[in-house]
């Protein structure tokens, strides 16, 4: 055998014949390959790219690439798994992030670093060195820049992007604070396979999003569900300024969630409280007479950092593009973490949020906005359809939780977090029913409309408890997650309607505002309750390269649904099993080919012809991808799915009148995002092409395109950071999105052409021009630079949707 250089061979033989004593094996410390060093390699940057394998495979990769000699205990590192590491690092801080979630720390003393199991006596410190780096990412906490590598919405364990076996798209704080987003629908305008078009593309009282052809895709805070119950109405809205990510996991998502459209579901993840002291604050102005201000504190409360908290806060006001509306908003989201030790963690968050304003729901009939009117007119982009006097928005929203971990040992971890949502809002306005008709002939330039008042309570609180335990069976490593949770929401509804209105003329030609005399009477009154008590078990398995993921669940759903009015009540009891299995092989290179199969289902109210209840619809996905992480800050993901959903409620054509479970959607489609900074250059990648049809109907749309999303979409995103002496600390960035043409409706009588959209935004770090203003930013975003008008989306022949038109900002932060 020959010497290992910088070792002489006496040495080497000492050690050697050390090892194999009798008795030593258990304490014994192994050579993961000793290299010549240098007394600065503990500081020294070196090129790095390891990416998650065994500890001890990994540890003997950063010896051969930073020339380091690392001593480790083979006992102390059995069966246990790295972090990826990758980029330009000192030895120090690789070892502090591949060493994250395995239980072992280092000390480097000269030209040497050790690696042992953390031991009772030692201090939350990785040892003799400080490090200076980056932070190590944690899927519950920030990103820097725009590429996540680790997420928990997929598996509810913190897990590397590339060993979850289904698509996840992750938008950072940084991306959201870049393009300038003031909701989650625009936060998610550059992500593949979803659409954000249509009624929340501009009035902004909610968020409503399309995920491989299915609407409304399930919001979730924190792994909690938040309650929906119409996009005019009831649903809390999420500032996106208090949030670290969203995440959006792609595909059926019961095993984990329990009951959930097919196509997903979002979830964001909220900003905690940090042990480090930092602030910021933030103020702009924008189109439509807009002022905003925000701020951000976070930092320890006492000297031992056991105690740490954050407050955040928004305020906001403005116009918005249809005439006489306006929004006006006031935030306040504080949180709290108490940590007697690196075992244990408990936070507890809470949100206080009011919005007012006047809101006009704006959907547009075709004739007049998709295409001309019978004047060669269109209907302006900022037509108003309501009354002044009448058009009103509230919402006083509060959200109370707690997340709850203690580390039971080593390997078994408990958590607990719950979420408790109550929204009351209240929206009066109008929405368009039809054209006027008069003695036969329709004038197709006035509308009519109904007059409404629909007031909502909703309350949902969930529970989720579960134990996280990792163990070797021989060669397969084990992260086994065991839980029960439980979710309840109630929704009570006070539905206020007037159809008697006074029509009202599309072109602005002598509007009759005047509506006082008509009142809406109460025409429906609902009090609904929804609850769902789901068991779960999962167990991730590695063997070397190999990760098996299989996951099951039994959920148990209520429905009693109470029209007060009527004086019925009906109750629909339902339980399902759900499951997934994926299998992941990740290569030492960052790449992992992936396969798997996911299921949903989602109770269904109502009963057949024959008063049998219906069934709950039925979603499953196939889907094979691949993932490909060359470098820590470049992530593509691509994918070819198929979701099926079954049990859709359709005609009976045995009896029109009644309804039957027969009714199939069929989503296939190919997603493509890449994700990737090199140097001083961001690049955001994506492209979607979805063919979803209904595939069994008997309304008379089998073999129809489904309307809900564009067959093809894409996006592009470039950021430029100049580093010359001149321009240093200027950005630029632009960015385009593509959406292809689509039908206008189920029965596909017409379409919706496709359109293209541009942002901008250029940002300077004025510390980089004089010292006295470190951490002051300015950012400017403009987006839909070119003041595109378009139709952004239509359901029917009455659901039509311009999209926004040019919208600038102008913000100055201060990080302090």
């Amino acid at each position: 055998m020959p010497a290992t250089p910088g070792i002489p061979r006496f040495t080497k033989a000492l050690i050697m014949r050390r090892l194999l004593q009798p008795g030593f094996s258990a304490t014994a410390f192994s050579l993961a390959l000793a290299m010549p060093f240098s007394a600065q390699v503990q500081a020294q940057e070196v090129d790095l790219n390891i990416p998650a394998q065994s500890l001890a495979s990994a540890l003997q990769a950063l010896s051969n690439q930073s020339n380091m000699q690392v001593l480790y205990s083979a006992n102390d590192v059995q069966g246990l798994r790295s972090q990826p590491v990758s980029g330009r690092l000192s030895p120090a801080q690789a070892l502090s992030q591949m060493l994250v979630g395995t239980g072992v720390m280092f000390t480097i003393q000269g030209n040497t670093a050790s690696v042992r199991a953390r031991t009772a006596g030692d201090s939350l410190e990785l040892g003799a060195t400080t490090i200076t780096g980056k932070s190590v990412e944690s899927a519950y906490g920030p990103v820097d820049g725009y590429v996540a590598t680790r997420s928990a919405t997929g598996t509810k364990t913190d897990t590397p992007i590339l060993e979850i076996p289904q698509t996840i798209n992750v938008v950072t704080a940084e991306q959201v604070a870049t393009q300038g987003a003031r909701n989650l629908t625009q936060a998610l305008r550059y992500t593949p396979g979803l659409n954000t078009g249509g009624f929340t593309d501009r009035n902004a009282i909610a968020d409503e999003i399309t995920s491989r052809g299915f609407s409304p895709t399930p919001l979730y805070l924190d792994g909690a569900y938040l309650p929906y119950a119409g996009s005019l109405g009831g649903a809390p809205q999420i500032d996106p300024y208090t949030l670290e990510r969203i995440e959006v996991l792609k595909g059926p998502s019961s095993v984990l969630y329990g009951q959930n459209q097919p196509g997903g579901l979002i979830n964001m993840v909220s900003k905690r409280p940090t042990t480090e002291q930092r602030s910021q604050i933030k103020l702009g102005a924008g189109s439509y007479s807009r002022v905003n201000g925000a701020f951000d504190t976070s930092g320890p409360i006492d000297d031992q950092k056991e105690f740490s908290y954050r407050v955040i806060g928004v305020a906001k006001k403005g116009n918005q593009q249809v005439d006489h509306t306006h929004s006006e908003r006031m935030l306040l989201a504080p949180s709290l973490t108490w940590a007697p030790n690196e075992d244990t963690s408990l936070t507890v968050l809470a949100q206080i949020q009011r919005d007012d304003g006047l809101e006009d729901y704006q959907a547009l009939p075709r004739i007049g906005s998709l295409e001309r009117g019978p004047n060669g007119q269109r209907i302006d982009r900022d037509f108003f359809s309501g009354d002044t006097r009448w058009n009103d928005y509230k919402r006083d929203q509060f959200i109370l939780g707690y997340d709850f971990s203690h580390n039971l040992t080593d390997d078994l971890k408990f958590r607990s977090t719950a979420r408790y949502t109550d929204v009351r809002d209240q929206y009066r306005g109008f929405y368009l029913r039809s054209f006027v008709t008069t003695g036969g002939v329709t004038d197709q330039t006035q509308a009519n409309r109904v007059k409404l008042d629909w007031q909502q309570h909703n309350t949902a609180y969930t529970v989720d408890n579960n134990v996280e335990y990792k163990f070797n069976t021989g060669a397969l490593e084990h992260t086994t997650l065991a839980g029960v949770d439980y979710r309840h929401f109630n929704r009570k509804y006070d539905g206020y309607n007037a159809y008697n209105v006074a029509p009202i003329d599309l072109y602005g030609n002598n509007n009759n505002y005047d509506t006082g005399s008509v009142t809406p009477t109460l025409d429906t009154k609902w009090d609904n309750t929804v609850r769902q008590t789901g068991v779960y078990l999962q167990d991730q398995i590695k063997l070397d390269k190999w990760i098996l993921t299989v996951g099951g669940r039994q959920d148990w759903a209520e429905v009693d649904n109470k029209d007060l009015l009527a004086g019925t009540v009906s109750s629909l009891r339902d339980n399902k099993f759900t499951g997934r299995v994926g299998l992941t092989y990740v290569t030492d290179f960052g790449l992992a080919p992936y396969i798997s199969y996911s299921e949903s289902f989602l109770p269904t109210t109502g009963t057949d012809a024959s008063g049998n209840a219906f069934k709950p619809t039925e979603g499953e996905q196939y889907e094979v991808g691949v993932k490909y992480q060359p470098f820590d800050k470049t992530m593509i993901t691509a994918s070819v799915f198929q979701i099926k959903q079954k049990n859709l409620v359709t005609a009976d054509p045995a009896d029109p009148q009644n309804s039957i479970q027969s009714g199939q959607v069929r989503s296939r489609g190919v997603e493509l995002e890449v994700k990737s900074t090199v140097d001083n250059i961001d690049v955001m990648a994506a492209a979607t092409y979805l063919d979803s049809f209904y595939t069994k109907d008997n309304y008379g749309n089998e073999g129809n395109r489904s309307e809900q999303q564009a067959p093809f979409s894409a996006t592009l995103w470039v950021d430029y950071h100049f580093t010359q002496a001149v321009l240093n600390g200027l950005t630029f960035g632009a960015g385009a999105r593509h959406t292809g043409r689509k039908p206008g409706d189920a029965a596909n009588s017409f379409d919706v052409p496709a359109f293209t959209v541009f942002d901008t935004t250029i940002s300077y770090d004025m510390g980089k021009a004089t010292s006295s203003l470190r951490g002051v930013t300015t950012s400017l975003n403009v987006q839909n630079v070119f003041d595109r008008e378009y139709v952004s989306h239509c359901n029917y022949s009455f659901g039509c949707y311009y999209g926004q038109e040019r919208v600038a900002s102008l913000d100055v932060t201060y990080d302090f």
